[in-house]
Parts: C-alpha cells; structure tokens; sequence
C-alpha cells in the first residue's frame, strides 16, 4: 500500500487567489508549462517527495515500463514508490531512492544513476536524474526518467573498440599522429611513441622534431619522399629510420594520409608502425643469405681452380703421352685405336674446361665484366642453338667485385633460361653504366610465360637472382607475356647509402654546414 502524505505546498490554484497569491503562482505556472513542453520524462516533487504532476512523456513511459502502482504515479511519494517498484533490484533502488531523498534535503544539488531494467525483455537502461529548483516559497524537485540503452550501448561499443584498439597499438608498437602539412610538425601524437622512442610527448610537439631524429642516412631521402608525396598523393607508405633517445636506431613503416583544403595539402595523419624487429630478422636472413652465396662462389672458384689447373693439365698430359705412343706403335689397328683414344681425351679436357668456366670463369677475374658476358654470349651463339647479341654501352670501370659477379650471375642464368625454356632464336644482352647506376638487360624473342605463375615465384632461379640483388642492394623487373617473349631488367647502384651519406657530410663540411 504506497502512503500518501498531506503537505503543505500542495499545488496551488490561481482561483479566488490574493494578488500576492497569485504573484507567487507565476513562477509554478511557468515550471509546469517548461515540463509539460519537455521530450523527457519529468515528474515533479515537492519537498517531501510527493509527485505533484507529471508531463506526458512521464505517462508514456510510466505505461511502458510500469513505474508506479497508481496510473502516472501522481500523489504517491516518489521515495517509496521507488523502494517497492520492481524493475531492479532491492539494493539499486534504495540507492536510487537515498539519492533523491539527498537532493529533496538540500545536500546535493542533483543526483543522476542508471540502472537496467530488469522487466524488459530487450534488455533496457534507465536513467534517472534528480535536480533542485527552487520557487519564492517551495522547493520542487525534477525527476527524469530516461531510456538511454541506444546511447549506453553505443558508449560501450565505442570503449571496447578503443579499448580494443588501444591493446592493438600496444601489442603491435603502432603509434597514431597527426602533422601540419606544411611544416611536418606534429600537432597530435598517441602516447606509445614515448614507449617506442623514448622521447616525452610534449617533446614531439617541438619544431622540427621529425626531421631532427630521422637518422642521418635516411635524412635527405625521407624529407624529399615526404614532400613529393604530400603534394602528388592523398595515400602513400614511407619506411625510414630514426635515432631513439637512448641512440638506438628504430625502423618505422608509416601508413599516411592527406587532407586538403581546396586542393591545397593542410594536415597529413598517419600510424607509425616499429618494423625494427623484423629489419632485423630481414637483415640476418640477408647476412645469412649473402654468406652461402660468398661459400657457395669461393667453393665453386676452388673447384673451377682444381679442374683448370690440375684435372685438366693431366688430361693435356694424358692426350699428348698417348700421341706420342701412337707415334711409335707400328700396327695401323692399334694406332687408330689410340688416335680415337687421343679424340676421347681431348673432348673430355674440352668438357672439363667448360664445366670450369660455368662454374667461374677466368676472364671475368682477369678482363673484367663486360668481356666474360661477351664470351659467355658467344659460346652459346657457337652451340647453335640460339644466336645471341651484345652490346655495351659506357665504359665499366671501377665496378665492385660483388657487383661484377652478381650481374655475371644473373646474366648466366638468364640466358640459360633462354636456352632451356623459351624456345627463343635470338637474345639481345644490353650493359649500362653511369655515374651511380649500373644496368643490364637479357630480352628474347621466346615463348614467354606468366609473371604471376607459381613458377616465377618459387622457381629456383629467379629466387636465386633476387637474393644476388638483395646483397648489392639492386632490382629486377621481369617483362614477360605468353607468346611474347622475355626481358629481365636489373639494376644495380653503384653506391651503398653508407657512401652516400659519407659524400654528403663531404660536401657539407666543405661548405661549413657539417654538424
């Protein structure tokens, strides 16, 4: 059975009222009509927490949810009606009700609490606010009851996503940013790049900061990439390093994106991913990789030595002892035999001196580049299979050894893919060189293939030439169609970065601009 209280500021009526009386009424009838217009459920309390009149969204949600025992609730007292309602717990609604009961005692100003409504099948959050407003002689209380389960759940989601993105960032040292595009100054930076670099925050947000700690070999190239990329491209990717404030060299693969205003580029954001884990791994593989192909070309030096000069000389040897037996055996049979004997040892020493120069050619130790890929071309024109032509362009001297080699390789191989597989009837060789770039060119006129085949992927040889380029630092593009042909392009800088940048700081101190 819900009480109902006798009070003394029950609400009033203008009829037959004093003009004082009335005055006092003005503020009431404004505080009703202010309820009656709002959207939201308001109840309205007097001092002593009796509902005096609801709006209509009150008796809307009081049908839907079935707040009160009496329709709209209006002469109960809100504290006990809120302690015996049944839509949550005991314990919630006592709380919710001894914070009402604080705000119609003057100790808090207002008291808000949501709470889910167990009534509902759907699962629905409730909020209940409670504020003060007080009249020339009465206060009044309003309480709202409001359904806030769509905000409420759209809060949630958007926490666990930027929980879940936090945990994500954290996980996989990723750090989000955003810069002036004119400056690259940064204007907001997440807080895992103080983990991944060391720097405080408010540190990044200092003038020129990326620039400074970019590391030096990167410098120059990362600051002209980024530019022309601001102005050509709304999306591009950057790899760089910088130099972390305990001098430790971090690898960053940027993910970047621009904003323009009118076409004109005004603020870059992006996500700075920490790769140094994986350069690292890169970089051993790499090591590892440059050091089986150095043993794999000192083994085969070794044994093209052993062929050429012992295995070989003593088939010389062989082929000269038995012709000069055949010079004194008189039965024309026997000499034919050993003439025949003095072929076979002959070819086998011609083998041999092939088989020593596949696996390392002297020329290319003692006449250089150019002139080993020029005999290379012509032992296979000789072999009738293919005709093969050579051109040069520029001179080649002052090549590294590592390059030469790489490029012999290369070309080595190239050609016999040619000859092996396309079915070519003419191959065209082209060398390039100029100040920093070196270039060579193997095309035929074969059957080609598809560049997106399981075989260019995974086939021996082409995974052989990739990994001779990655030692020098070089590139191969591979032009090829079914029906129409081969052509392998590969370059290789003549520089390393290390050089480069030691040129720089030449320059630069030479004009007083070192560091």
């Amino acid at each position: 059975m819900v009480e109902t209280f006798e009070h003394q500021d029950d609400e009033p009526s203008i009829i037959g009222a004093a003009p004082d009386e009335h005055t006092e009424l003005i503020p009431e009838l404004y505080l009703r009509a202010f309820v009656d217009s709002h959207s939201t459920a308001v109840a309205v309390l007097n001092g002593f927490g009796t509902i005096l009149y609801v709006n209509r969204a009150w008796r809307e949600f009081d049908g839907q949810h079935g707040l009160a025992t009496n329709p709209y609730g209006v002469g109960s007292n809100y504290l006990n009606v809120r302690r015996i309602t049944t839509d949550t717990s005991i314990k919630e609604s006592s709380l919710i009700a001894d914070g009402v009961d604080k705000v119609l005692l003057g100790r808090m100003n207002e008291f808000q609490r949501e709470y889910l409504n167990r009534n509902s099948i759907d699962r629905r959050w409730i909020r209940v606010h409670a504020g003060r407003f007080d009249l020339p002689r009465a206060c009044r209380v309003l309480v709202t009851h409001e359904d806030v389960t769509e905000c409420r759940q759209t809060t949630e989601t958007r926490q666990k996503a930027a929980e879940h993105l936090q945990r994500l960032l954290d996980a996989t040292h990723i750090f989000p940013w955003e810069a002036d595009a004119s400056t690259s100054s940064f204007t907001y930076v997440g807080e895992q790049a103080a983990t991944i670099l060391g720097y405080p925050l408010e540190e990044w947000y200092e003038a020129d900061f990326w620039s400074q700690h970019l590391h030096p070999d990167d410098r120059q190239r990362a600051i002209a990439t980024s530019t022309c990329y601001i102005e050509t491209r709304n999306n591009y990717e950057l790899e760089h390093r910088m130099i972390a404030r305990d001098d430790r060299t971090v690898w960053l693969h940027n993910v970047v994106s621009v904003d323009r205003e009118g076409g004109v580029p005004k603020t870059i954001r992006g996500f700075s991913i920490d790769i140094t884990e994986s350069k690292l791994k890169e970089a051993a593989l790499s090591d590892l990789s440059g050091r089986l192909i150095n043993a794999q070309e000192e083994e085969r030096r070794r044994l093209a030595r052993e062929l050429h000069d012992d295995l070989n000389q003593r088939m010389a040897l062989l082929s000269i002892e038995i012709e000069q037996l055949g010079q004194k055996v008189r039965p024309a049979a026997l000499r034919q035999q050993l003439e025949s004997l003095q072929c076979q040892a002959q070819e086998i020493s011609d083998d041999i001196h092939r088989m020593s120069y596949k696996l390392h050619p002297s020329k290319l130790d003692h006449l250089g580049l150019s002139a080993a890929i020029k005999s290379l071309c012509q032992e296979l024109s000789n072999a009738g299979q293919i005709q093969v032509q050579f051109c040069e362009h520029e001179a080649f001297a002052n090549v590294p050894a590592d390059i030469t080699l790489c490029v012999f390789r290369i070309a080595q191989e190239a050609l016999r893919n040619c000859v092996k597989h396309s079915g070519a009837k003419v191959a065209r060789v082209t060398l390039r060189s100029d100040d920093d770039k070196f270039s060579l060119s193997v095309s035929d006129d074969g059957s080609g293939f598809d560049v997106e085949s399981e075989s260019m992927r995974k086939g021996l040889g082409f995974t052989s030439m990739r990994e001779r380029l990655r030692i020098v630092n070089g590139t191969i593009c591979v032009i090829s169609r079914p029906s129409e042909g081969t052509k392998i392009e590969v370059s290789v800088p003549l520089k390393r970065e290390s050089q480069v940048h030691a040129d720089t700081q030449s320059v630069a101190f030479s004009h007083g601009l070192s560091n």
